[in-house]
């Protein structure tokens, strides 16, 4: 009986393991039986003892395969747990180097490294780079199994790097309304309605490759998608209108510490919305808001401040439609704004 291939059962996220499942464990432990053609027996043989043990629990012979040589259950129900496992000497298993750091796993890490350890030893380097969910699924037969389990482009704590397994995380895509203007920057925006506006204006005014949608907070979390769409619409630079409040200002700075890369302020926005924008009141402040207002936007903070410093700030709707079509002009031509008092 292996104590091996009981311990990549128990490691599945579910009780039920289906046949296909089986297999794959079968060949983590095994990678050398993968032309073997009594696989199926010798696989079939340890799980009858794992049966007579009461570690799996094997169905009703309907559940059985009709044909095979030999017929294989279509599924096995695991029924003991962790702390009941056949002890392993781990000591004794053969970690690759870059798996070293094993000892210092929980018994449950150790069982999904040494699952990742059979890969790599199968697969010897020779691996495509292929998102998370794929690779997850390949070694675990759960696509969805290493989702909780990366943390900063690494498992276990940072010790093993994604690139190893040939994986990588997936951003979601950024949704982007393109104009045919290659060699322009493309601009993110918070909120959809804006969202909207600047991408129907923008269609024949071309300031912008793209305007994308950057659904507010959302955005922070998605810089990866940026590079995908800068080559996508052949854009150069990008640029970022947001929300005149504390947390509008703080959203770009985030975006670019996530390693989005030289993201600017679209000034001629800004100062169109301060120009003519409608103001609110109830600004939210938050602590060192000036200070991130310097950093994001400098040439404006000493306007931007005052307003807040008056309870005000400025939602990013304000350079709507009609606005961008009565005043896009100036935007077209890098003009300054005229110094007109805003609306109340």
């Amino acid at each position: 009986m292996s104590a091996a291939f009981l311990n990549q059962l128990i490691a599945h996220p579910r009780k039920r393991v289906l046949l296909v499942e089986l297999r794959q464990a079968w060949l983590n432990v095994y990678p050398e039986q993968v032309q073997h053609p009594e696989r199926d027996g010798l696989m079939l043989e340890a799980l009858k003892s794992m049966a007579d043990l009461g570690q799996v629990s094997l169905p009703s012979s309907s559940s059985f395969e009709r044909f095979g040589r030999p017929p294989m259950p279509r599924f096995v129900t695991v029924t003991v747990d962790e702390k009941r496992a056949v002890p392993t000497d781990w000591g004794q298993l053969p970690w690759l180097p870059a798996l070293g750091f094993w000892p210092l796993l929980t018994t449950s890490e150790k069982q999904a490294a040494f699952a990742i350890n059979e890969w790599m030893r199968r697969r010897k380097g020779h691996f495509m780079m292929v998102p998370l969910k794929e690779r997850s699924l390949e070694i675990f037969g759960d696509e969805k199994f290493l989702d909780l389990r990366v943390r900063n482009d690494s498992l276990f704590s940072g010790r093993l790097p994604l690139s190893a397994i040939g994986a990588f995380m997936v951003a979601p895509p950024l949704p982007h309304r393109m104009a045919e203007a290659p060699g322009r920057p493309v601009v993110i925006v918070e909120n959809h309605h804006t969202y909207w506006s600047l991408g129907q204006w923008n269609i024949d005014a071309k300031r912008y490759a793209t305007v994308i949608y950057g659904s507010g907070h959302a955005v922070s979390s998605t810089a990866r998608a940026l590079d995908e769409v800068l080559q996508e619409v052949q854009g150069v630079g990008v640029l970022y209108f947001g929300d005149l409040d504390p947390a509008g200002v703080s959203i770009p700075l985030r975006l670019r510490n996530d390693g989005a890369g030289d993201i600017r302020p679209d000034l001629p926005l800004y100062e169109l919305a301060l120009v003519y924008g409608r103001r609110r009141d109830g600004v939210r402040r938050s602590t060192n808001d000036v200070v991130t207002l310097h950093n994001w936007l400098p040439s404006l903070a000493t306007d931007v401040e005052t307003m807040w410093n008056e309870g005000q700030w400025l939602p990013q709707e304000g350079v709507g439609t009609e606005l961008l079509h009565q005043h896009g002009d100036r935007l077209l031509l890098g003009m300054p704004m005229p110094a007109e008092q805003h609306p109340v």
